[in-house]
């Protein structure tokens, strides 16, 4: 089932939980608790995943850390179809290739073509609104996504089985007319474009589904805190700026905003390092609260917008990116003879420069992992350097995962 394609991975989820409260209270702990271990084997494997074809956690045999990335396998490619388009699959398959290059207008056309050879598939209605939102059609992909049938397929009470990300060939979904996705898109999606559009309240609300459908995501507590924050609930927005920070280190705009949060309530020597020349001037205002729910690189993250990679799409790469260096995150006790460890694969988006710029961790529940170990990993992140891949002779940002086996 698991097969190698340089330079790109998503990981599949496999659970849900409500235990969010319970879990909160515990990252809070975890983020001063001294000593907190990573207990597994010291070190970090830098892999390519197939999207959507990571094994779920425990499913990884011992084999030695290494810091290493294997060698690189090129896929067997899927023929692309020729001449006229004959088949509603054939149409599907153009459409993905099309996002894959990242022509997102382009991919929406030939998705309103598939519309039309298809029965009505909320799967469908939520890419063609995303292709919609990147190619700067927010108003139209905002109408597609309120409609009856979306807000029902948000709402849907889903299987266990369900709770994991679209895979790489993501066509499939869109052609047997029923929702066979994972309702998280759509909760983020509808976050994103309401707050595009200067509805706060809404977008919060939105982002507070987001959150709870994946509470170890630092991007979605980042969101929240922002569209929190607009909207004036401020003590919500304080509270999720803090998961996002701890959750995903590699996010300049929530320490930003920690720091916002820290200048107004007097610590200055909190605020954000930009700021600190105008926070020795005395009677100076503390910067407005940021309206942008990403910046830059980071906007990758961002379901409803053109920079890329997305996680989901496959770009070949010449060369795939691998571990330079990474701090040690050796353990304090290791696995046991006998004991089946369970295996994290922690996506990193790695820039031009060999640079960690994002994180992506899988859907877990919360009581199948020690989120100390989790919080220490993330925290490690920022300071691992890459060789970055390359395409076309040239460095270019990719996802590369990072495996981890674990204590259970």
């Amino acid at each position: 089932m698991r097969r190698r394609r340089p330079g790109l991975r998503i990981a599949r989820r496999v659970g849900a939980s409500a235990l969010v409260s319970a879990w909160l209270a515990s990252l809070a702990v975890a983020a001063t608790a001294p000593g907190a271990s990573t207990s597994g084997r010291a070190g970090v494997r830098a892999t390519t995943h197939a999207p959507g074809q990571a094994p779920k956690p425990g499913a990884g045999a011992k084999r030695p850390a290494t810091t290493t990335a294997p060698a690189r396998t090129t896929p067997r490619a899927k023929a692309a179809p020729k001449g006229p388009i004959r088949s509603a699959l054939e149409q599907a398959y153009n459409a993905r290739q099309l996002e894959d290059a990242g022509a997102y207008g382009r991919a929406s056309d030939q998705l309103k073509v598939l519309r039309r050879m298809v029965k009505l598939d909320a799967d469908l209605e939520l890419e063609l609104a995303l292709d919609e939102a990147r190619s700067g059609q927010a108003d139209s992909a905002l109408a597609r996504l309120s409609t009856k049938m979306m807000e029902a397929a948000a709402s849907d009470s889903l299987p266990i089985k369900r709770r994991a990300e679209y895979p790489y060939q993501r066509e499939n979904f869109w052609l047997d007319g029923k929702y066979g996705g994972w309702n998280w898109y759509i909760l983020r999606a509808r976050a994103e474009l309401e707050a595009k559009h200067g509805h706060w309240k809404a977008a919060a609300a939105w982002a507070r589904r987001a959150t709870d459908a994946w509470v170890l995501s630092g991007k979605d507590w980042q969101i929240l805190a922002v569209c929190a924050a607009q909207a004036g609930q401020e003590d919500e927005a304080r509270q999720a700026t803090a998961q996002a920070v701890l959750l995903d280190p590699t996010l300049p705009e929530s320490r930003y905003l920690a720091g916002l949060w820290a200048w107004r309530d007097g610590k200055r020597n909190q605020a954000p390092a930009l700021a600190l020349i105008r926070v020795r001037l005395p009677g100076v205002q503390p910067d407005p609260l940021p309206q942008d729910l990403l910046t830059g690189i980071h906007q990758a993250a961002l379901l409803t917008s053109a920079v890329g990679p997305k996680p989901e799409e496959f770009v070949q790469m010449d060369t795939p990116a691998s571990i330079e260096s990474a701090p040690d995150t050796a353990v304090t006790d290791s696995i046991p003879p006998g004991v089946r460890p369970y295996r994290l694969f922690l996506s990193v988006l790695v820039d031009e420069h060999g640079l960690p710029v994002l994180n992506h961790v899988p859907w877990y529940e919360p009581t199948q992992l020690d989120f100390r170990k989790i919080v220490r990993i993330l925290a490690s992140i920022p300071g691992m350097r890459f060789n970055p891949a390359t395409r076309l002779s040239q460095p270019s940002r990719v996802w590369i995962s990072l495996d981890y086996d674990l204590m259970p």
